[in-house]
């Protein structure tokens, strides 16, 4: 059984520090621009959009990658750049429909989710509890999916200026 991380719009206070928790441990610095996770703020109704790879099944990000630099692992199923054979397209970012790969700013090469080898750094520093790794099972896996859904509902509204 695979373990999901559980992402719960409701509970997000937008404080970032899953952002910054996650530039800290893959960049070595705090700044936001280099997390794996995004927030997308939305001020005024105080909400807050988690964004990140969600490790989808269909991975149209690895099927848009002219130079073959996306994978996916077949045992853990989690995605990978490599950064040799990157060609800093963009089309990666593109293609995801959960707007959840971002390019790194001074490298231009895609910054993917990668669940810190199974130990996601971002769950570990959620004082709102927004953020929950937990065992897989069926039950858990329909719930990430009703939570993601809700969240990209919510992205498509927030973009549009209309927040319900």
């Amino acid at each position: 059984m695979t373990n999901v991380l559980l992402v719960d719009m409701e509970k997000c206070t937008s404080c970032k520090q899953c952002t910054l928790a996650c530039s800290l441990i893959k960049e070595e610095l705090f700044d936001p621009h280099r997390g794996r996770i995004k927030i997308l703020k939305k001020e005024d109704i105080a909400l807050g959009v988690q964004l990140l790879c969600e490790q989808c099944d269909a991975h149209p990000c690895i099927d848009a990658c002219p130079s073959g630099a996306l994978s996916r692992d077949e045992i853990t199923g989690v995605i990978s750049v490599n950064l040799d054979t990157c060609t800093e397209s963009g089309s990666c970012v593109e293609a995801c429909p959960y707007h959840g790969i971002i390019l790194h700013p001074v490298t231009n090469k895609p910054l993917i989710c990668d669940l810190c080898g199974g130990d996601p750094y971002c769950a570990k520093h959620c004082v709102s509890g927004a953020l929950v790794w937990t065992s897989g099972d069926d039950e858990l896996v329909k719930t990430k999916k009703k939570l993601r859904s809700a969240r990209m509902a919510m992205y498509r509204d927030v973009k549009k200026g209309v927040a319900k």
